[in-house]
């Protein structure tokens, strides 16, 4: 019998990397989605699809609608993917995993990842550089903007591809935004404006059940939709042992297993590369990985199998990976685009991967434009999906 996967929220683009591994691994796949019209239902691959509660707005009947699927279906493993349904899964994977695997933290260590507050001061805890940052919460507003100055960016404790995010250059706007951010999204911070004209890095990394690393991969943002501080989509894999290094320190402090995603800036005053967040779950951009040759997925599988799995140090340098319809709202909306027309018109290259186009497995871009197509007929639902509003540096 061919062993089995089940893909959880393949509504996200991030699922894609999760399902080819698994179908080129010769994995039997269950793909879970909240909604049809999506591109992670749309792939070829998966045997058997069915629709489960969003999690964001159901996460009782999420879990409820999985479980069932894992009694009534043999499944030798659950992958979740998206932000809130892998906190769904980390909470519940205790008695998720009486029903499969699941390999993923404990779900202290993951809410010490999910949320940027504990985040950043378990980095700062044991010397991994941040921007200056300060907790309005502990003090008062007004210490706190004391001690960051301006400009400086308001940032919810929970949140995700840069939503929430705002820049205000006063005490007066900073009191609004504060407030407004944290009504609706939660406890907020503020951190100082790092200066453009430093790179931006994203590093992936898999970390065994003794909390030591077996592979990461650093890449390059290069290119973002909304384009000061939105979410990539061109990103290109580096050599970075600094980032490394810091990622590594910061999975052994904080007992992690499981895959983990890193943000990180180089602040162009000092020249030192600071931590800005950590995302417990697969980001849209993790085919900068298989990109770089790494084959993460499989890792994790055998890992939740109790199979040993060497450290890996070298991989592919140069890799690209691009999101096509993202990177064309950044030429409709960058001030750079005239200065990088030469490599947006670079269609095709050997060094060139898509996040979600794909010539053996076409169906996820159809079911990508059919969902946008939807999405586009209700006003509240596309200004989220173009960013536009508030929830963006500004």
């Amino acid at each position: 019998m061919l062993p089995s996967v089940m893909v959880v929220e393949t509504a996200a683009k991030a699922a894609l990397p999760v399902i080819w591994s698994s179908a080129r691994n010769g994995k039997v796949i269950v793909a879970g989605a909240s909604r049809r019209m999506c591109a992670g239902m749309f792939s070829r691959h998966p045997s058997i699809r069915f629709i489960h509660p969003d999690p964001s707005v159901e996460p009782d009947g999420f879990l409820e609608a999985v479980s069932q699927h894992l009694t009534s279906h043999t499944v030798d493993m659950l992958y979740p993917v998206g932000d809130v349904a892998t906190d769904v899964v980390a909470r519940h994977q205790d008695e998720l995993g009486k029903l499969t695997r699941v390999f993923l933290p404990s779900y202290d260590s993951f809410t010490k990842g999910r949320d940027k507050v504990l985040t950043l001061k378990a980095a700062e805890s044991i010397g991994v550089p941040i921007p200056t940052t300060a907790y309005p919460d502990e003090s008062t507003l007004e210490a706190s903007a004391s001690h960051v100055g301006f400009p400086c960016l308001v940032k919810p404790a929970i949140s995700a591809g840069a939503r929430g995010i705002t820049k205000v250059h006063g005490f007066r706007d900073l009191e609004r935004c504060f407030r407004e951010t944290e009504r609706r999204f939660g406890r907020c911070f503020i951190q100082g404006f790092v200066p453009p004209g430093g790179m931006q890095y994203k590093a992936d990394t898999v970390v065994d059940s003794g909390h030591s690393t077996i592979a990461t991969v650093v890449y390059e943002k290069l290119r973002f939709y909304p384009p000061e501080a939105g979410s990539s989509v061109l990103n290109r894999t580096v050599y970075h042992p600094e980032v490394a290094a810091h990622v590594a320190a910061m999975m052994t402090h904080l007992k992690w297993r499981g895959f983990c995603d890193f943000d990180f800036i180089l602040d162009p005053r000092d020249g030192t590369t600071k931590l800005m967040e950590i995302n417990p779950r697969f980001p849209e951009s993790f085919g900068a990985t298989y990109a770089a040759g790494i084959d993460m997925v499989e890792m994790l599988w055998s890992l939740a199998h109790g199979r040993s799995v060497s450290p890996i140090c070298g991989y592919r340098e140069g890799q690209l990976l691009r999101f096509l319809a993202g990177d064309f709202l950044w030429f409709l909306t960058s001030n750079d685009r005239w200065r990088q027309l030469r490599s947006w018109l670079t269609f095709a290259s050997p060094k060139q991967r898509y996040q979600v186009l794909s010539v053996s497995d076409p169906g996820p871009m159809v079911g990508y434009l059919l969902e946008n197509l939807f999405i586009a007929l209700s006003p509240k639902q596309r200004r989220a999906r173009l960013r536009l509003g508030s929830d963006s540096v500004n």
